[in-house]
């Protein structure tokens, strides 16, 4: 796979650890955005894709908090989307005036194709790592970001 990996000499220090969270992050998209290339998906739509598969229809406010997208981008998201059939915004059954993004049929077919080539993406980038490892790493980040629900 085309990726770089960075090959780092210096001591890790306390003040690092939010530049080695950049430089694994920016490793996880390259790696990710390589798997959904060819299905034509960027990272930030296939973020947006996983969480309505997981939490089901949502507001584009509750959708921008889960995400790294905001305000017009996060409309250019979700247009985006709805154009290619794979999500729909319909208002609320319990409050007319509010409108949510609903998964569409295509939407979760795609997501249930491209998971495991996502789940193949980031295996290898924690390849380094024994499976009890990659246990505490997603226990000690969930307890860094207590509010995110996977």
């Amino acid at each position: 796979m085309g990726t770089t990996v960075r090959e780092t000499t210096r001591e890790v220090t306390t003040g690092d650890h939010a530049w080695l969270l950049a430089l694994i992050s920016q490793d996880l998209d390259q790696r990710i955005g390589a798997a959904l290339a060819p299905a034509g998906l960027s990272v930030e739509q296939w973020r947006a894709l996983e969480h309505l598969a997981g939490a089901g229809p949502c507001t584009m406010s509750a959708l921008g908090s889960t995400s790294t997208v905001a305000g017009a981008s996060l409309t250019r998201l979700v247009d985006h989307l709805v154009e290619h059939s794979l999500v729909y915004r319909a208002a609320d059954t319990a409050d007319r005036r509010r409108v949510l993004v609903h998964l569409s049929s295509r939407g979760r077919r795609r997501v249930r194709a491209l998971r495991p080539k996502v789940r193949t993406a980031e295996a290898e980038a924690m390849a380094a790592l024994s499976d009890q490892e990659r246990d505490d790493l997603a226990r000690l980040l969930q307890q860094l970001a207590p509010s995110i629900d996977p």
